[in-house]
């Protein structure tokens, strides 16, 4: 009897090990020395929107501005606060983005009811523009690829990585097929070297399994890519604002004039941009501690 349960749990010790070490063996046999690790997801996803002129002929800012939706969904959260299809603003401000001069592109950025008309028609705000590589109409999912550096001795391989825009979804996939989109050489070469870059690419696509000595994947085939615009022009200098200077804006902000002891703070603290590209005070300990004190 003892010497039956001691194989059973000699077995059961096997079983657990064995795949550890077979992933072991399987990811130093095909990832390269001193390759960036990849997270699970990427942090840029959100606040992705597709944009249109608006054509209708009447007068401005009823008319003539832009129709936007969020990729990948559904319904969009419009200046008013209502979720609809698509969402109606009477301006877009490119905050030294380039502005790309046909309806193709991507835009990253925020809906804010403002700068018209007390607010009544909203603006959107752009912090990024990607790009479209052709004329393609894009269809399928919109998803957010970077290349991880890896390369297997048997495929499929996990060489990329998809983030579905404005969501949290991500995996890693067997590649990229670019050629559907109807892009140029150049366009493909571009895309290809900044998939390996922080930004990655955006492809709208499908996808399609594949199969081999390593198992089951699946492979993203792109219907249209994108590829992110840099910047043409110097962003405006950040501003206290509002009643009591207790915004900190790239533009003038209209604020109820009630006041509230935190503001002091405020005065002598520094409104400048922050890492994320929008203006803020900046969150120096004197600050933290003087707002702590306050509460």
């Amino acid at each position: 009897m003892i010497l039956r349960i001691s194989l059973v749990l000699t077995v059961l010790v096997c079983l657990l090990v064995a795949p550890a070490v077979y992933n072991n063996q399987t990811e130093a046999s095909i990832a390269p020395e001193n390759v960036e690790t990849v997270p699970d997801r990427l942090a840029t996803t959100s606040s992705f929107y597709s944009f249109r002129h608006d054509l209708r002929k009447c007068a401005s800012p009823r008319c003539g501005g832009y129709f936007v939706k969020l990729v990948n969904e559904r319904r969009t959260r419009c200046a008013d606060n209502r979720f609809a299809a698509e969402c109606y603003v009477a301006s877009i401000e490119w905050n030294g983005q380039a502005e790309p001069d046909n309806d193709r592109a991507l835009l990253r950025g925020k809906i804010l009811a403002g700068g018209n008309h007390n607010g009544r028609f909203g603006e959107l705000s752009v912090s990024e523009v990607w790009h479209a590589a052709s004329a393609n109409e894009p269809s399928g999912v919109f998803f957010r690829v970077r290349d991880r550096g890896i390369r297997c001795i048997a495929a499929p391989c996990p060489t990329h990585h998809e983030a579905r825009l404005n969501s949290t979804v991500s995996r890693e996939i067997a590649g990229v097929d670019l050629s559907g989109a109807g892009a140029s050489d150049s366009a493909v070469s571009e895309a290809t070297a900044a998939m390996t870059s922080p930004n990655g690419i955006i492809v709208s696509g499908d996808h399609s399994p594949v199969t081999g000595p390593a198992g089951r994947s699946q492979m993203l085939k792109a219907a249209q890519f994108y590829v992110r615009a840099r910047m043409t022009g110097s962003l405006k200098p950040c501003m206290k604002t509002g009643c009591s200077g207790q915004v900190c804006a790239d533009k003038e902000v209209i604020t109820t004039c009630e006041y509230k002891p935190e503001y002091e703070c405020y005065k002598r603290a520094a409104c400048e941009r922050q890492a994320n590209g929008e203006c803020g005070f900046t969150p120096t300990p004197e600050l933290t501690a003087c707002l702590r004190r306050t509460k």
